[in-house]
């Protein structure tokens, strides 16, 4: 019954997935990791064939590649790795314009004889195979570049192929590899015999991340893990087919990994659940092949310096280090590098704890993000609860000792200002700290990286927008809000009612209904400048990156809230990757699940305590998560353009046409504001190349072939 689900949801995502490349002009088909077992010829039956450049059907329970694939015939890359074929059949050799090739991990034991015939072949990967021989015309592959063949079964290996060997011993992922193969096929790994028979691997990972025989076991399944920003004791213990509860005695040892910086792990408040992450430099030790050292940042650069600070400060902020731990390393740093100016001015202070820590802040939150303004939400997170409380109280009652000895002040109000960003009271270095503590730099700051995204609303170009009515009132009513003077009245008035004054608005629709310009016009008209945020910028493959990148879009919007004179607006186009349901996480959920529901989470609790103004945009209303929908204060549904609304827009943009063409071409063609603006700048394109004006029999052919579109072609709405 299980398997028959399985199977089948397999197969559902497969054509989700085919359908979603199909409709949207894609190169790059991945239907990796699904458990399926085979493929038919008729799932791909609506597939462009020239369409397809590269094709993933990697980590599945395929037998045999399907020969179907050679009418792919422009592919370049094929990847079928993680399966179970066991023959690379002669029709792969057909795709002429093949250059990576991956049939690693697989039952392999033979490769065709005319393997030659992939004359442009660049990468070819068959390690982790059963092959015994290699066929004599790999020779003639002249392109190739990077051959793996090793972990296989070769009697013998060909003078001709000798020079892409790459490994000459065997290396520290392969002992990782064979640990853990060998605890997933062992029924209790923690036996004396268990460890009698994996004693090579085990011993070559305690050499070199220096642990005892039972730590390496068990870091072991953390390493095949380490790409999870967020890793759960029951994902371990599942890995060696134990509860929970049966982990628990083992527990000792992750805090010892913990204490040798071999994990970073994440104590929440609120009980949620206990995570663990492995720290970047532990796989930058195995990506370079280098045994594991732990920095201890000794005689650092100043730069250097405040890099690791800002290490620190997020690695507290995150849960990720206890308080008395993260003052530990903050003193061990001071101590590690008394050469620097700044070092030996902090030494001189002779501050006491908690004070040490807050001049800290200060100074990173200044120099690594240029923010002057700091504010209570700016040191949240650091302290523990007492020590919170005391330096907050000691702050708004002026008796702080920062400030009685003149190393930061606080900041007069302008009771004028556009600035609601929930602090009541900001707090700054004094002229003179900075002059003092910062000379080694000569104040060369780092730039505020806002600056450079920031839009203008001098700068946006007006457009005329066509709306239906319904549109049309909700964009008037929003325009009204956002005005100066009418938002500082609206965001006075929630706060007098102890209620969140951030603004979040959401603006869903069809693609070229206008959405992404109505944002933009109303930072016109409202004379507010504009910060667009790209998704696919903030995502990375890196561990733990895409999170820091989208906390980092919210920290550089604060800081241009606090330094501009009026609150900008922050403008999520095309949010639907990020806003969309939440996926059920199991031990079995993929790295990037997890890491867009830790993109989600973000979210939340940034539009939690947002007191600015968020746009996103979404083509997808419907598949938006429920715990979004009560964030968003303000939502608009931009429908197609009705029949009076498409024919202003005609006549707007081709202003040639009669009224008489316009009234038929808005009958006979239901588009979108944004396909209309297509026709409009083909008809100017077909202007200059044949220096006359397109006839109507020829506008009505634009318009059918508009059908045929790349769906992803960027369409800018009801806007000329």
């Amino acid at each position: 019954m299980n398997n028959f689900a399985i199977e089948n949801t397999g197969l559902k995502e497969a054509r989700r997935r085919i359908k979603h490349f199909s409709e949207n002009w894609e190169t790059s088909l991945d239907l990796s990791g699904l458990d399926l077992d085979q493929l038919s010829e008729d799932m791909f039956e609506d597939i462009d064939p020239e369409m397809v450049q590269s094709l993933n059907i990697s980590m599945n329970k395929l037998e045999e590649i399907p020969s179907f694939i050679v009418v792919f015939s422009l592919m370049e890359v094929l990847d079928v790795s993680n399966n179970r074929i066991k023959k690379v059949p002669d029709a792969v050799t057909t795709l002429s314009f093949l250059k990576k090739l991956k049939v690693n991990d697989n039952d392999l034991m033979e490769l065709p004889e005319n393997i030659d015939k992939l004359a442009m072949l660049e990468t070819l990967d068959v390690s982790h195979n059963k092959l015994v021989k290699l066929p004599e015309s790999i020779k003639n592959l002249h392109s190739l570049k990077r051959f793996d063949f090793t972990l296989n079964k070769l009697a013998e290996v060909p003078n001709s192929v000798r020079k892409f060997v790459v490994y000459k011993e065997i290396n520290i992922l392969t002992h990782i590899r064979k640990l853990t193969e060998s605890i997933s096929e062992t029924e209790f790994p923690f036996s004396d015999s268990f460890f009698e028979k994996a004693k090579i691997h085990i011993k070559a990972l305690a050499e070199w991340f220096h642990l005892s025989a039972l730590q390496s076991v068990i870091y072991a399944q953390f390493l095949t893990r380490f790409e999870d920003s967020a890793i759960y004791l029951r994902e371990i213990a599942a890995s060696f087919n134990l509860t929970s509860l049966e982990m628990l005695p083992f527990l000792n040892e992750f805090e010892e990994l913990e204490r040798k910086k071999l994990l970073f792990c994440r104590r929440p408040p609120e009980g949620d659940s206990v995570s663990y992450r492995i720290p970047t430099e532990a796989i930058e030790s195995l990506r370079f092949n280098k045994p594991y050292v732990v920095e201890t940042y000794k005689n650092v650069s100043i730069d250097e310096f405040f890099d690791v600070l800002d290490k620190l400060f997020d690695r507290r902020g995150n849960s990720e280090i206890s308080y008395e731990a993260f003052v530990e390393e903050l003193n061990i740093l001071i101590d590690n590098n008394t050469r620097l100016v700044l070092t030996q001015k902090l030494k001189a202070l002779q501050l006491a704890r908690d004070d040490l820590v807050l001049f800290l802040r200060f100074c990173q939150r200044f120099v690594n993000y240029n923010d002057e303004n700091i504010g209570v939400s700016d040191i949240g997170g650091i302290f523990n609860n007492a020590s919170y409380r005391n330096v907050t109280r000691a702050l708004f009652d002026g008796e702080h000792e920062l400030l009685k000895r003149g190393l930061i002040e606080k900041i007069e109000k302008d009771e004028d200002a556009d600035d609601f960003f929930g602090d009541s009271e900001h707090f700054t270095l004094t002229l003179e700290t900075r002059e003092s503590l910062f000379a080694e730099m000569s104040l060369k700051l780092k730039k505020l990286e806002w600056k450079d995204s920031l839009i203008l609303s001098a700068n946006i170009t007006p457009k005329q927008m066509f709306y239906n009515k319904n549109e049309s009132e909700r964009v008037r009513e929003l325009t009204s809000i956002l005005t100066k003077n009418n938002f500082k009245d609206v965001q006075k008035r929630l706060a007098e009612k102890g209620l969140r004054s951030g603004f979040a608005c959401l603006f869903s629709g069809a693609p070229g209904t206008g959405k992404t310009e109505t944002a933009y016009q109303l930072a016109r008209k409202t004379e507010r400048d504009l910060l667009p945020v790209n998704i696919t910028d903030i995502q990375s493959k890196w561990v733990g990156e895409s999170e820091k990148n989208l906390k980092t879009i919210f920290d550089n919007y604060r800081s241009a809230v606090k330094n501009l004179e009026h609150t900008p607006i922050l403008l999520f186009n095309e949010a639907d990757a990020v806003i969309s349901r939440r996926f059920e996480l199991d031990v079995q959920s993929r790295s990037t699940d997890q890491m867009m529901n830790s993109l989600q989470n973000i979210i939340l609790e940034e539009m939690e305590k947002l007191s600015g103004i968020l746009i996103a945009t979404t083509n997808f209303f419907q598949n938006m998560d429920k715990a979004f929908e009560r964030r968003f204060l303000y939502k608009i549904d931009f429908k197609k353009p009705g029949l009076s609304v498409r024919q202003a827009i005609w006549q707007n943009m081709s202003p040639e046409l009669s009224s008489d063409d316009v009234k038929t071409l808005a009958q006979q063609f239901d588009f979108s504001g944004g396909q209309i603006e297509n026709i409009a700048r083909k008809s100017i394109t077909d202007y200059v190349l044949y220096g006359r004006t397109p006839s109507f029999e020829r506008i009505t052919l634009f318009c059918k072939e508009e059908f045929l579109t790349k769906p992803d072609e960027k369409l800018l709405g009801f806007a000329v």
